[in-house]
């Protein structure tokens, strides 16, 4: 376990244990209230890589890191950022009467034990 006293030994250490072994490589973010700090942990079981940073400017870097391995992990060939959602939107649907005039009412015995079903309860709240 190694700290890191430099932004950029520590992001190409962490990227390097990341495309060293991508399966089983992790990546973890603390922040101790009593010193308050942030340690960043970047480990593949073999190796780890530690900063502690007390700096705020620092949280864009950070962000920017995650944005990295986040993509590292998607396995897509384009950035994160330029995707399309991932809901695209559909085509208009018909108006909702329609899909209410074709709504069945329940079945008999589905009623019967729905109400065989409330008298237990009830029995069993007295």
């Amino acid at each position: 376990m190694v700290y890191y006293n430099s932004w950029d030994a520590f992001e190409k250490a962490a990227e390097d244990i990341y495309a060293g072994a991508p399966d089983c490589a992790r990546y973890s973010i603390k922040y101790r209230n009593c010193d308050a700090a942030l340690v960043l942990k970047v480990t593949d079981n073999a190796s780890c890589a530690k900063l502690r940073t007390e700096k705020l400017e620092d949280l864009k870097k950070i962000a920017h890191l995650h944005r990295k391995l986040a993509h590292a992990a998607s396995n897509r060939a384009e950035p994160i950022k330029d995707l399309s959602p991932i809901f695209p939107e559909s085509p208009k649907a018909e108006p909702a009467a329609s899909e209410a005039s074709e709504a069945k009412p329940p079945a008999p015995q589905q009623q019967t034990a729905d109400k065989s079903k409330a008298k237990l309860r009830s029995k069993k709240r007295r």
